[in-house]
């Protein structure tokens, strides 16, 4: 699966050709956001505060996905479907090497995502690698799209920060 960005409020997530999502923000920098698949309803992200440490995925106006972050940098993600509650965790490791991880409550990796910057265009290219179980998930596409926008907004937290510093 690719993850392209489209122009500075969107990115594609293709595979093999085919559109299956789209990220989508309405403002450049927007804690907000939009997940539109390819067939059925359009996802909704909404920070529930002012410190945007809490967020929900509303499908239909009804929470399906809740995540927290937590002040050390990690996440915890919460799917919630049909009354059956599963938690995800997403790691930024490495110190050089960016990688940005979805992982299990046992620690395996499901998802990898790993960034490139490209001066050509001045944006960042997505590499994913995505486990066969997560393939196989229901929610495994939102969860990858959550992957991304978790690493997409820590990036810009960073590059804010330095400029701060």
């Amino acid at each position: 699966m690719e993850a392209i960005p489209l122009d500075s409020k969107n990115i594609a997530f293709m595979q093999g050709g085919e559109r299956l999502a789209t990220l989508s923000y309405p403002k450049r920098m927007s804690a907000r956001a939009f997940i539109q698949p390819a067939h059925g309803e359009v996802l909704e992200i909404k920070p529930l505060d002012i410190w945007k440490s809490s967020f929900e995925v509303l499908e239909n106006g009804k929470a399906i996905i809740t995540f927290k972050k937590k002040w050390h940098g990690q996440t915890n993600i919460e799917v919630i479907r049909q009354g059956h509650r599963q938690s995800f965790v997403f790691k930024n490791k490495g110190f050089f090497d960016y990688r940005y991880v979805l992982a299990d409550n046992d620690g395996r990796e499901m998802a990898v995502l790993r960034t490139k910057f490209v001066w050509k265009g001045f944006k960042y290219n997505y590499n994913l690698q995505i486990s066969d179980s997560l393939k196989r998930r229901e929610d495994g596409l939102i969860l990858v799209i959550l992957l991304t926008y978790l690493s997409r907004y820590i990036m810009h937290q960073q590059h804010h920060g330095a400029a701060i510093a």
